[in-house]
């Protein structure tokens, strides 16, 4: 089952606060991208599987990753703006078995609510480097 066509992202401090629509532009095998109009917004949304299906070695690596991108002024040649991209996403490493969904479902609930908690502090720090 796929993700919904289009996605939409709001980002605070970009294209005016407003929700921005992403309709699906690729979809190959376990792969779906969703990228806005101009370009500068991409969702990808991807699944990879290693080992052997049914055995304790399989895994299935997914991922949920949104790109950003803005033109800049170029702070070595004030004459000249460059395009430069950010990249956040998540990645969920689930093994064969002893998860259940909503096991897994709690533990990225657990991240996100880390990570956003006291108006997102951690992830303040993760930006400014700390460790």
């Amino acid at each position: 089952m796929a993700f919904s066509d289009p996605q939409s992202v709001t980002i605070s401090g970009f294209n005016g606060g407003a929700a921005i629509s992403l309709p699906r532009t690729s979809s190959q095998g376990s792969k779906s991208i969703y990228t806005s109009n101009d370009g500068l917004y991409v969702l990808t949304v991807s699944h990879q599987f290693s080992g052997t299906p049914g055995s304790a070695n399989y895994r299935v690596r997914s991922m949920y990753r949104l790109d950003v991108k803005v033109l800049a002024t170029d702070p070595f040649n004030a004459d000249r703006s460059i395009y430069q991209d950010f990249g956040a996403y998540i990645v969920l490493d689930k093994p064969a078995f002893g998860f259940t969904a909503a096991n897994m479902v709690a533990v990225v609930t657990a991240l996100v609510t880390n990570i956003s908690a006291s108006t997102y502090a951690a992830a303040t720090k993760l930006v400014g480097n700390e460790s």
